[in-house]
């Protein structure tokens, strides 16, 4: 990771940051949460939340596709080879392209980062999820954020009786609630910096994931093309994303 990279993706996590505080779109994704979830008691909210938005709203979309017109004659369908196009604004980031080479079956997926187009497709990897599961946080009045760890994962913290806790809607429960570390102990993580995204201000949250901060500190010297990862360095390029 450069410092370029950080400072390329600020305009756009900044626009999905916005929209957890417009009251449009927290009001229409609120009334796509079941009733007896947003009648939960206020301590078994997140979990019923986590459970249902990822077992029974949200679909994964695959990074190997494969033809399921081929899969309807008996065998697994082919890989299926991809094509990516780049997106019109933010709110479409790209649109990936799938075609079969052995039957020429064609698919194509949009990659959203608006929250009502993901809400309507209930389709995506971690960027789709996390967004709109911030969105939906925010829309049943629980302050959440995005988190970014620049490798190749997103997920979200919310503000829980006090705190920023972690909270991953891809992974089951329990792993999904409070478990910051479970990326570095279980997929090998290893960080030069982890940023948390609100409307108006950006947090360095890397030490809340890691173990192994002297080495993850290491990194960030190596890392950082001799620009400043300081906190406020960042905020300031935050900021200006949005002028």
């Amino acid at each position: 990771m450069d410092f370029e990279t950080l400072e390329r993706s600020f305009p756009h996590h900044k626009k999905v940051s916005e929209q957890y505080a417009d009251a449009g779109a927290l009001e229409y994704l609120r009334e796509l949460v079941p009733e007896d979830i947003r009648r939960a008691e206020k301590g078994s909210l997140v979990v019923e939340l986590l459970r249902w938005f990822k077992n029974d709203f949200m679909r994964w979309l695959p990074n190997q596709m494969r033809c399921g017109r081929c899969a309807q004659t008996g065998k697994d369908g082919p890989v299926m080879q991809s094509t990516i196009l780049p997106g019109t604004s933010w709110q479409l980031r790209k649109i990936e392209l799938y075609r079969c080479p052995s039957c020429g079956c064609e698919e194509s997926y949009p990659r959203y980062s608006d929250v009502r187009s993901i809400a309507e497709t209930r389709l995506g990897r971690c960027g789709e999820w996390s967004i709109l599961f911030g969105a939906i946080l925010n829309s049943v009045s629980i302050p959440a954020r995005i988190v970014h760890d620049y490798l190749d994962h997103c997920w979200n913290e919310a503000l829980l009786d006090g705190r920023w806790v972690h909270l991953d809607s891809t992974l089951q429960f329990p792993i999904s609630l409070d478990h910051p570390h479970y990326y570095e102990q279980n997929w090998g993580k290893q960080y030069t910096c982890v940023l948390a995204f609100e409307p108006d201000r950006l947090e360095d949250v890397t030490c809340r994931y890691t173990e192994q901060w002297e080495t993850v500190s290491r990194r960030r010297l190596l890392s950082r093309d001799g620009k400043s990862l300081a906190e406020e360095n960042l905020q300031r390029l935050y900021l200006a994303a949005g002028l």
